[in-house]
C-alpha cells in the first residue's frame, strides 16, 4: 500500500515511518509542519510534504488521493494546553481532524485515526481495565476544562462510527497508551510548570538537577508503551483491514502500570546506574491546578485490555525498564542539557 503519515515528523509518527520503511514493503507518504523527529531517521523512499494539512486544503487532497490509507497523527497532546487554550485543542483536535476524515470519506480511502487513552475519563470502582467496547466514559464537570481534549476526541471517534455505519468510510481508531521511547517531545528548563508529558518532565530534571514535581503526590497512575511496540500495533491494523475495519484498538502494555511516584523512583535509579552518579534532585509535591493551571482535574487511569490487538496478532514485546532505559538512553546521548539548565 501507498500509506500517508500525517503527522510523520512527530514522535509517534517518526518512530511509524522508521518501522513503515525498513521492516515492511509500504510506500510512505508523510505530512507534517516540521520534520525535526526524522532528523536522525532513514527516511529513504519517503516521500515527505513539509505542511499544515489543516490549513492547506490542496496539500490534504493530494496526500489523500494519492495513498491507499491515511494515518492520521495530527493533534495537541499537552495537558497544559487543555485548560489554558481549550478552543485551540478543539480547533485542531476535532474541527481540523474532520476536515482530514471528510477527504477521506469524499475520496473512500481508508482512515486509521489516532485517538486517546484519555477518552476513557475517570475509572469507574470495580473495573480492572479500560476495555474497548465495554467501558462507559466518564469525565469530571464542565468547569474541568482538562477534559475537553477527551470530549474531543470523543466526538471525532462518534463522528467517524457514524460515517463506518453508514457506510460511507472505512476506519479504525487506535486508542494510545502513554507512548515513550527515543525522541519523545522535548526538554523544558529546570522549575518549569506545565509543559510536555510527565517522563520528560522528569528526564529534565533528571538532566538539571531538578526538581521532580509530583502532581497531587504523584498517585495517578499510567502505563508505558515503547514506541517501537506502537509501531508495530499501529501496522497490525493496518495490514488487517478486513479484521480492524470500523472498530477502535487500545494499544498500550497492561504490564507496565505503575504510579506516577514509582514512575520517578524508577527512573532515578535507572538514571543512576546509567551515569554512575547520584541524582540530586529534590521530589515536591505540587496540586494539578498549581502545575498545570486553573481548570485542571486528573485521577488514576486503568490499564488497557489489548485482547482485540491479540486477536490481530499483536502484543507488546518492551517491559518497563527496557522501555525506561531506552528512553532515558537517548536523551543521555542526544539531549541539548544546557535547554534544561536553567529557567528563563
Amino acid at each position: 500500500m501507498k500509506v500517508a503519515v500525517l503527522g510523520a515528523g512527530g514522535f509517534i509518527g517518526s518512530h511509524l515511518v522508521e518501522h513503515l520503511l525498513h521492516q515492511t514493503d509500504h510506500q510512505v507518504l508523510g505530512v507534517d509542519v516540521t520534520d525535526e523527529k526524522l532528523a536522525n531517521v532513514d527516511t529513504t523512499g519517503m516521500t515527505f510534504h513539509l505542511g499544515d494539512v489543516t490549513k492547506s486544503p490542496e496539500l490534504l487532497e493530494e496526500a489523500v488521493a494519492s495513498s491507499d490509507c491515511v494515518v492520521n497523527l495530527v493533534a495537541y497532546a499537552n495537558p497544559s494546553l487543555y485548560v489554558t487554550e481549550p478552543i485551540q485543542v478543539v480547533d485542531l483536535n476535532l474541527h481540523g481532524n474532520l476536515l482530514v476524515v471528510d477527504a477521506c470519506r469524499r475520496h473512500k480511502r481508508r482512515i486509521i485515526q489516532f485517538s486517546s487513552a484519555e477518552i476513557y475519563g475517570k475509572p469507574r470502582e470495580g473495573e480492572t481495565a479500560f476495555i474497548e467496547d465495554e467501558t462507559d466514559f466518564t469525565y469530571g464537570p464542565v468547569h474541568r476544562q482538562r477534559w475537553i481534549y477527551a470530549n474531543a476526541k470523543q466526538m471525532l471517534e462518534r463522528i467517524l462510527f457514524a460515517y463506518g455505519t453508514s457506510g460511507e468510510l472505512a476506519f479504525s481508531v487506535i486508542r494510545p497508551f502513554n507512548v515513550i521511547g527515543p525522541r519523545l517531545d522535548y526538554l523544558v528548563p529546570a522549575g518549569t510548570l506545565g509543559g510536555p508529558r510527565v517522563f520528560m518532565h522528569f528526564m529534565s530534571a533528571l538532566l538539571s538537577g531538578g526538581p521532580i514535581h509530583l502532581v497531587d503526590s504523584g498517585t495517578a497512575t499510567r502505563s508505558f508503551t515503547h514506541a517501537n511496540d506502537a509501531a508495530r500495533g499501529i501496522t497490525a491494523i493496518l495490514e488487517q483491514p478486513e479484521r480492524a475495519n470500523n472498530q477502535a484498538f487500545n494499544i498500550g502494555n497492561p504490564s507496565n502500570n505503575l504510579t506516577i511516584r514509582e514512575l520517578a523512583d524508577r527512573m532515578i535509579r535507572i538514571y543512576e546506574k546509567l551515569t554512575g552518579t547520584r541524582s540530586e534532585c529534590e521530589i515536591i509535591n505540587i496540586s494539578g491546578e498549581t502545575f498545570y493551571g486553573e481548570g485542571y482535574d486528573d485521577a488514576g487511569r486503568h490499564p488497557p485490555s489489548i485482547e482485540k490487538m491479540a486477536g490481530l496478532g499483536w502484543t507488546p514485546k518492551y517491559d518497563l525498564d527496557t522501555t525506561l532505559t531506552m528512553t532515558i538512553e537517548h536523551h543521555l546521548q542526544h539531549a541539548d542539557t544546557s535547554k534544561a539548565a536553567n529557567a528563563s
